[in-house]
């Protein structure tokens, strides 16, 4: 069961982790018309299905339906549990679970 703080920690790392500049230091975007686009990683992708929003700060693939924050995207992409990829992610915005 994961505790109100940790959540609280999810939220933070959802709202000031940068996902565009995540994603991107994984793999390729270019513009689109609402926000950037790329070839999924999660998938066999030749048609740019992968799109992230910097607004939202949320990815969604439209070819096979992957979609969430930052911590759902370095969870995925490095086949680690999502509490251990939130904690990455808060170490690396300095942002600490009683905050």
């Amino acid at each position: 069961m994961i505790s109100p703080d940790f959540k609280t920690l999810h939220a933070q790392v959802q709202q000031k982790a940068p996902i565009v500049s995540i994603i991107s230091s994984y793999l390729s975007l270019q513009p689109s018309r609402r926000g950037m686009r790329g070839n999924c990683p999660f998938h066999t992708d030749q048609t740019n299905s992968l799109m992230v929003s910097a607004e939202k700060n949320i990815f969604k693939c439209f070819g096979c339906g992957e979609e969430g924050g930052p911590a759902e995207f370095i969870s995925r992409i490095g086949n680690i549990p999502i509490e251990q990829s939130i904690e990455l992610l808060a170490g690396r915005l300095n942002i600490t679970q009683n905050a």
